[in-house]
């Protein structure tokens, strides 16, 4: 049986055969002993891989986290992940490194866990029990539909990415790779909505037609507050408010009575200065702007509002020419790449520190334990627990050349604490900068349309 060498060290995902993998989660409340035992069986195993834990002693370790954490709330101890493969389709070894790598991508690194890949059956399948609260966050796991299907969206993406076949759970037969990315990129529910009310539009003369022109092609109704549509098999209505201005229930009422010119709300003035930048409308050969006078009507006042945001944001930057500009994308292109590297720099520090603190905690506490027990109970269960974490702890930290010590344990929670700041600080300076990037976006499209040429050719043009 093979095992990672390193329970901390980073692995990479090995390309293979054609797979399909089903995911299954499910919450642990009390037999966390039982649970890590039953994924260590030697002869279902073989591969094992860990994180910020050893696989000997994870129910301890994990009993300790959520001792520490026993404020953030919630009875569930930790939680089993179920990965199954389809029979003969992929290695152990392979099965093993996807596992791996899922967790990379589902778990960040923020959660221990033991991961053991079984061959006992006809499909090979991997095993995965982690920590229900997080040592690095100190937060409990979501656990709720939307983490599941994350949790199972990844585990297809690893397999799409490398052109492989993904069955989920419900379906059987497997998607396509293009069916796959087309979802993953929100040709879904939202665009097939908007077409099928355009379409609907087309042929209704009121709104009562429309809406019995939708029922027909099978969309189930909402009525209310905000008007919603819900496809077949589709699990949530999509307000129609969310799909774009012209799409909302008054519009989609104006434009089926007739096409007249949409409405302006009085009580929404013009206001340049005051509303959120957004793309204009381009209106050479736009179909819908051709179908609807009341949408060319509403896409002319919205590109002369935004036209003239856009032109007011440029003279805040203090830009007069597209030579500036350019510069000023460049420059605020290189201070998110800075911004970004110093983030990914500090996490790495923090998922090698974090686990190496712990482990030093745990040192510490244990060697307090034992030199306190008297002789007459050591040879209680509490006592051999103490006895193999304090055994595991020195293990762990021998091999990362680290002595321990009150003033190392105390050093190492400092620099930790330095670098969690330091990564609340660049989380917030991230965010500014990601929302000053969306808005150069729009600024660079707004621009395009406002010069009416490529902005590249003519870097000497004055706005």
């Amino acid at each position: 049986m093979g095992k990672s060498p390193n329970p901390y060290c980073k692995n990479q995902i090995q390309k293979g055969s054609h797979h399909i993998a089903i995911t299954k989660i499910h919450p642990i409340k009390q037999t966390l002993y039982k649970a890590i035992r039953y994924i260590l069986n030697p002869s279902k195993t073989q591969f094992i891989s860990s994180y910020a834990c050893a696989p000997e002693t994870a129910d301890l370790e994990f009993e300790l986290t959520l001792q520490v954490n026993s404020r953030s709330g919630g009875v569930n101890k930790a939680y089993h992940i179920i990965q199954s493969f389809k029979p003969d389709d992929t290695t152990a070894e392979q099965a093993h490194e996807i596992g791996k790598q899922l967790l990379e991508q589902h778990l960040q690194k923020k959660f221990e866990y033991v991961l053991t890949t079984h061959i006992d059956k006809n499909h090979i399948h991997n095993h995965i029990v982690f920590c229900a609260s997080s040592f690095m966050t100190h937060t409990k796991y979501n656990d709720c539909t939307k983490t599941y299907y994350q949790l199972r969206e990844a585990s297809d993406a690893l397999c799409a990415v490398h052109g492989l076949s993904v069955i989920p759970p419900t379906q059987n037969k497997g998607k396509s790779y293009h069916e796959w990315q087309m979802d993953q990129q929100g040709n879904s529910w939202k665009s097939q909505l908007k077409l099928a009310i355009d379409s609907c539009i087309k042929t209704s003369s009121s709104f009562e037609t429309f809406t019995a022109s939708m029922h027909a092609r099978g969309y189930e109704i909402k009525y209310g507050k905000h008007l919603a549509f819900r496809a077949e098999k589709q699990k949530r209505f999509t307000r129609v408010k969310t799909l774009g201005e012209s799409y909302t229930e008054e519009n989609i009422k104006e434009r089926t009575t007739g096409n007249k010119e949409l409405p302006i709300r009085k009580s929404k003035k013009i206001n340049p200065v005051n509303q959120p930048l957004s793309v204009m409308v381009k209106l050479d050969n736009n179909k819908k702007v051709i179908e609807s006078k009341g949408y060319e009507q509403w896409a002319k006042i919205h590109n002369l509002k935004h036209g003239a945001k856009t032109l007011n944001l440029l003279k805040e930057y203090g830009i007069t020419s597209i030579a500036e500009w350019e510069e000023k994308k460049i420059s605020h292109q290189e201070a998110m790449n800075i911004c970004t590297s110093e983030l990914k720099a500090i996490e790495k520090e923090l998922m090698h520190t974090q686990p190496m603190l712990k482990q030093l905690v745990i040192y510490e506490d244990t060697k307090k334990r034992i030199a306190k027990t008297p002789k007459n109970k050591r040879r209680t269960s509490e006592y051999e627990s103490t006895i193999l974490l304090f055994e595991t702890a020195s293990n762990t930290l021998r091999e990362a050349r680290i002595k321990p010590s009150n003033q190392m344990k105390t050093e190492l929670h400092q620099h930790v604490q330095r670098l969690q700041k330091k990564q609340q600080q660049l989380y917030g300076k991230n965010k500014r900068l990601k929302q000053t990037q969306k808005q150069y976006c729009i600024i660079e499209q707004n621009l395009s349309q406002l010069l009416k040429f490529n902005t590249k050719k003519s870097l000497d043009r004055e706005f």
